[in-house]
């Protein structure tokens, strides 16, 4: 199921999601995509915070909520190239392929 034509035609959305530049900014917001900002990788310099119970606070939510992976993209990733991305018009005879076939057959 997940090596389907249908989830590789649609995985450059997760991409986007998860990785790309839906992550961070006004995108995720508009994806609904928006994290207490702990979960984001360099958030907070954990070396510079000096208060103890600061710094285990911190890293006591890390690591029990966890953080979104590293944004690795800010465009859109291009989605694969696919039967299921074709245009109807891809599929519509033109003049010319009813001329070529006739000089052919």
């Amino acid at each position: 199921a997940l090596e389907s034509e249908f989830v590789s035609c649609h995985l450059h959305h997760w991409i986007d999601f998860i990785f790309g530049y839906k992550q961070r900014g006004s995108e995720a917001v508009r994806a609904v995509d928006v994290f207490y900002y702990l979960a984001y990788e360099s958030a907070v310099n954990l070396d510079s915070i000096t208060n103890p119970t600061d710094r285990t606070a911190i890293e006591t939510q890390i690591r029990n909520f966890g953080q979104a992976p590293a944004q690795l993209l800010t465009e859109l990733h291009p989605p694969i190239n696919s039967a299921m991305n074709l245009t109807p018009m891809m599929y519509n005879v033109t003049p010319e392929d009813v001329s070529m076939i006739m000089k052919f057959s």
